[in-house]
């Protein structure tokens, strides 16, 4: 019995860093189960992480620390990329003043087999730019994910706040998005095939020309995982508030 529970113990073992290098090790050792806890202070932005596979239950989890104290992914083309995830969730981060997308949770380029299971709680996104189609959070090929109690606090000014493509089954609650102004932009989007995503509770503060936006115009051969005849389906929008933008829901 013993054994049992050391052997338990060093497999949903908390591992706790203190620079990029650090995350990016601890990222590749994970196992089910492993959370990866970020200590307060300054990380280099640019992180990316491929092939994190957790399960059902035990999840893969990358967590600040102390809330109250943020660990701040800063700088860099993206603050984190995920690529080919599964049952990973990001927890009590900011990321900013990334140049291109805050958050970048992709498939890999594998069309046929989306990330799966990623949940962002409690996530700041910041100042990314400096302008043009520059997002918070860049969803491609994702699936049964869920974004909850997040701020996206100024994006590129014809970016989004989250864009989506290609997504399915997703949930979008008790974010704030502000963008402060601007000509375009919007602060949600759903487009190359998305389907069965609701976004509520949310609040929307001049956060783009468009606050939600439910389609777009995606080149063809970025449709996850073919083009099926729409670019956008079965998108909900339920108890938001929309304060500021040209359209509410387009």
């Amino acid at each position: 019995m013993r054994l049992l529970v050391c052997l338990a113990s060093l497999l949903f073992a908390d591992v706790d860093v203190t620079n990029s290098d650090q995350l990016r090790a601890a990222a590749a050792r994970a196992t089910p189960g492993t959370t990866i806890r970020l200590a307060p202070g300054r990380y280099e932005g640019g992180v990316y992480l491929q092939n994190l596979r957790g399960r059902p239950g035990a999840p893969i989890v990358i967590k600040g620390a102390d809330r109250e104290k943020p660990s701040v992914l800063d700088g860099g083309p993206y603050g984190l990329m995920l690529s080919k995830a599964s049952h990973v969730e990001i927890r009590d981060l900011v990321v900013w003043r990334s140049t291109e997308n805050g958050i970048n949770i992709d498939d890999g380029g594998d069309f046929a087999n989306p990330s799966t299971g990623v949940v962002l709680s409690g996530v700041v996104v910041r100042e990314v730019g400096p302008g043009g189609n520059r997002d918070g959070l860049k969803l491609s090929g994702v699936a049964e994910f869920r974004v909850e109690d997040c701020l996206f606090d100024r994006w590129g000014d014809s970016g989004s706040g989250i864009d989506m493509v290609g997504c399915r089954d997703g949930e979008i609650v008790g974010c704030v998005f502000r963008l402060g102004g601007g000509e375009g932009g919007n602060g949600v989007q759903t487009k190359g095939g998305t389907r069965d995503v609701t976004v509520r509770d949310c609040r929307f503060d001049r956060a783009g020309q468009r606050a939600i936006n439910i389609g777009g115009s995606t080149g063809r051969q970025f449709f996850r995982p073919r083009i099926e005849g729409y670019e956008a389906k079965d998108i909900r929008v339920e108890g938001c508030t929309i304060l500021g933008s040209a359209a509410a829901v387009a």
